[in-house]
């Protein structure tokens, strides 16, 4: 005689499986909750549900949906540390893989990215304040966990750099903290609330001549992850921004007179490329050719172009003897026709 289920399950000292409708309610209960970001209920609820492989996941799918772990803090708090502990504890973990360390980046579901951002979250947060008493995770399941975040977030990782490095738009607490750029944008928000806030004139003019200098570093740090990143997919308006940047380094370079050009070059820009305005004119052509060069040699290497450097560099070489012709006393006669005109035709004046 076959054995009824709730029979079996008990026999195996488990509770019956809930059926549809009480999953369904129980899908629903948790929505609620994440969306409250009600992390002590939500513990309950996973106590209540624990031998419950099906509930448990319904469960786990709406934390991962709701994204909780948006900074180191939101880690810390009791209610989300009893929820964590709570889900590692069930059955439906421990089958999924709440070692992190032996899961494959490239298969890694959405339960497991979301442990993978509590993980990281919380050794970021323990790394700034050890002393606050928690237990830092290994060092193996931090590495694992970047691997399992890189794979995952690639896409989002890329478009957010590009987007800081090209319009200082600020990117998650995430990226800020894994590609080491929490610093630089953290001073950069501070120095932008401030300058929005305060009419102080004298603190006002100190702040404003260290913004510069500051977007800039900013900003070459976001391009030096981004292009970093094995395999980014880069995107058109970075990459047309660069190239915009690069014509401006050119026409520096021919006519260091173009740095006074206040409505295509900002000090922004003159700091991040390392050019001067005091400087004489020779000397910040100097500096625009050497920018331009490096600039040149990144696109070359990210779009796989032919180099425009040389190019540059020999226009302005050919202008500077031109120059020096023209200037020469020597130079009073008519230049030589190096190809005259043919047999039969008048030369014109």
């Amino acid at each position: 005689m076959k054995i009824p289920r709730w029979i079996a399950a008990i026999l195996r000292n488990r509770q019956p499986e809930p059926g549809f409708r009480e999953l369904l309610d129980v899908e629903r209960e948790a929505n609620r909750l994440t969306g409250a970001y009600d992390h002590g209920e939500l513990a309950k609820l996973i106590r209540k549900y624990r031998h419950s492989e099906k509930a448990i996941e319904k469960i786990a799918m709406q934390v991962a949906k709701s994204y909780p772990f948006h900074s180191p803090a939101s880690t810390m708090n009791k209610g989300t540390v009893e929820m964590m502990k709570a889900l590692k504890d069930t059955r439906f973990m421990k089958k999924c893989g709440h070692r992190l360390s032996a899961i494959v980046p490239q298969r890694a579901n959405m339960v497991q990215g979301m442990l993978a951002m509590y993980t990281f979250m919380r050794d970021a947060y323990l790394k700034k304040l050890p002393k606050t008493g928690g237990q830092s995770p290994s060092s193996e399941e931090v590495e694992a966990t970047m691997r399992i975040l890189d794979c995952q977030r690639s896409y989002n990782d890329v478009s957010e750099l590009c987007g800081l490095a090209s319009d200082q738009m600020m990117p998650s607490k995430y990226v800020m903290i894994r590609y080491g750029l929490e610093d630089k944008c953290d001073t950069y928000n501070f120095m932008e609330k401030y300058l929005a806030e305060h009419d102080d004139y004298e603190m006002e003019a100190h702040f404003r001549n260290n913004y510069a200098p500051i977007a800039a570093d900013m900003c070459r740090a976001a391009e030096k992850a981004v292009e970093g990143i094995k395999g980014a997919c880069l995107s058109d308006r970075y990459l047309e921004n660069l190239d915009r940047e690069l014509h401006v380094l050119g026409r520096i370079a021919v006519s260091p007179d173009a740095v006074d050009d206040p409505l295509h070059i900002d000090k922004i820009f003159l700091f991040k490329y390392g050019i001067d305005i005091t400087a004489a004119p020779e000397e910040q052509s100097r500096q625009a050719q050497k920018a331009y060069k490096e600039l040149d040699d990144r696109l070359v290497k990210i779009t796989v172009r032919r180099p425009y450097a040389d190019g540059l560099f020999a226009s302005i070489r050919q202008g500077k003897e031109k120059t020096a012709e023209a200037d020469s006393p020597k130079q009073v006669h008519k230049p030589i026709l190096r190809n005259p005109p043919s047999k039969g035709r008048k030369m014109g004046l």
